[in-house]
């Protein structure tokens, strides 16, 4: 869940609007002159010649309160009356602290826009029910790129891949790439309204797609250097094809001379329904951003400087996954998403569009001896048991080394299971030193084309990772206990 924080009475927006001098007909005027406008009317559009560059200072706050919505983990659960049994809420909330330097270029069409970001802080602190959970970037993914697409938006680190809690701790509910977007290239006076582009809306709110609605800016007061906008609008969208609704109110501040907005407050609602990949909600946030233009980052570097670096799409949306009960680790597409872990089990689950393509369980096995390995003979014999009454073909059995030198046995089958047609892949992967696990990944015959070679990219980067000479039984007691209490939500 990538949006949060607590919504704003009107009255504590207004509080934290930067002051700004009176409005009055002389400083309008002059005003007007200055910026070369005629009668009465000025612009401030983001193409204008004079505009500053585009490198920014960028610190971002949000806070969020609300509630999650979580479906039962039983396939059709009912109430007594026979209906749906409703979904369980608990209470959340959230802050988030962001502060980044921003080098942005938008292109048209924006799906072809991108920006490089240095980060100095992106911290948050989550509470569900009683749960927190606390995260923080690591020192070594400062380096962030924002790739835009026809599909949406991909966030990546230059130099290593980042946790699902890290991208999403990077994709705040506003986003600072298309924050000059919601200014317009006419001339405009007080009371002027106008709507934000579609595909505009689209990018600054984080969605996928807008199926309804509109934000509506208005120019509400002006004076020599800065120009005061309100945005109103009611946005019904979807993200990964789970249908949302954001109602926005929000203020900005824009800069006459460098034509971009300098801050903006927002209180923002959104609802989400409960989808296949995340949980469904519904919170009020107030997010500020605060926003100057610089000549350049203090790192040195730029968008055009680190150009070379920026990775492909499909590299960009590979994911870091790591279980830290069960000491290993693997790189995925951010289409997957972990549903529970206990360290000696895990489940990880595969959707695209909102459907559930495949699933993945993977277990530690008892170590082996140092030195000694399964035989292909006795994996196939395992399989075979573990599908008795199921399986109908095996369909392939092979033996390879994978990139992080695990020994890698997989056997591929097909089989039917309550009349549906089922292909399993299982891997035995174990390594010199007797660590061991199994990987089976399920999934409909039908799927095999969309599925591709999912199970490869994990297998080939799963590293086993050795079991700690010394445990820290409290801290292992405390993460076995929240991990448990996630899981039961």
């Amino acid at each position: 869940m990538h949006r949060s924080d607590p919504i704003a009475s009107k009255s504590e927006l207004a509080m934290t609007k930067p002051s700004i001098s009176a409005f009055n007909r002389r400083n309008w005027i002059l005003g007007c002159i200055a910026v070369g406008a005629t009668h009465g009317r000025m612009g401030f559009g983001s193409d204008d010649t004079s505009r500053v560059g585009n490198r920014f200072r960028v610190r971002t706050v949000i806070k969020t309160h609300g509630e999650v919505r979580l479906k039962s983990q039983i396939a059709d659960a009912t109430s007594r009356n026979g209906k749906p049994s409703p979904a369980k809420t608990v209470p959340m909330q959230a802050t988030t602290n962001l502060d980044y330097e921003e080098d942005v270029l938008l292109n048209t069409p924006l799906s072809e826009s991108k920006a490089y970001l240095r980060i100095a802080q992106a911290d948050s602190e989550v509470q569900v029910d009683r749960h927190i959970t606390k995260t923080k970037l690591r020192d070594t993914c400062l380096d962030i790129v924002r790739i835009c697409n026809d599909q949406g938006l991909s966030t990546a680190c230059l130099d290593n891949p980042l946790f699902a809690a890290e991208r999403d701790l990077l994709e705040p509910p506003i986003n600072s790439m298309f924050l000059d977007k919601i200014t317009t290239k006419s001339k405009v006076k007080i009371s002027d309204k106008w709507q934000m582009e579609e595909e505009a809306a689209c990018r600054l709110l984080g969605l996928d797609a807008v199926l309804d609605g509109e934000i509506t800016v208005c120019l509400v007061d002006a004076n020599d250097s800065t120009a005061q906008l309100d945005l109103k609008g009611t946005i019904a969208g979807s993200i990964r094809q789970v249908a949302t609704t954001i109602v926005l109110e929000a203020k900005a501040q824009v800069d006459r001379k460098s034509h971009c907005v300098t801050w903006f407050a927002a209180n923002l609602e959104e609802t989400r329904d409960i989808g296949e990949y995340e949980p469904g909600f519904k919170v009020l946030a107030q997010v500020q951003v605060r926003r100057a233009p610089i000549e350049e980052l203090s790192n040195g570097e730029s968008l055009a400087s680190i150009e070379s670096r920026i990775p492909t799409k499909e590299n960009a949306d590979l994911l870091q996954f790591q279980s830290d009960l069960g000491y290993y680790r693997f790189l995925a597409n951010r289409k997957w998403t972990t549903y529970r872990d206990n360290g000696e089990e895990a489940t990880f689950r595969y959707v695209i569009d909102n459907q559930r393509v495949a699933q993945c369980n993977v277990t530690n096995m008892v170590d082996m001896e140092p030195g000694k390995q399964l035989s292909m003979e006795g994996f196939v014999s395992d399989v075979k048991k573990s599908l008795e009454g199921m399986m109908s073909e095996l369909l392939e059995s092979s033996e390879s080394l994978t990139s992080s030198k695990l020994r890698a046995i997989k056997v591929t089958s097909r089989g039917t299971v309550q009349g549906v047609d089922i292909v399993w892949i299982h891997y035995h992967l174990s390594s010199d030193n007797g660590r061991r696990a199994v990987l089976v990944f399920m999934l409909n015959a039908e799927q095999m084309e969309t599925f591709a070679s999912e199970d490869a990219q994990i297998v080939s980067t799963f590293e086993l990772i050795d079991w700690p000479k010394k445990i820290d039984r409290k801290a292992l007691e405390i993460a076995t206990a929240e991990n448990s209490e996630s899981t039961s939500r």
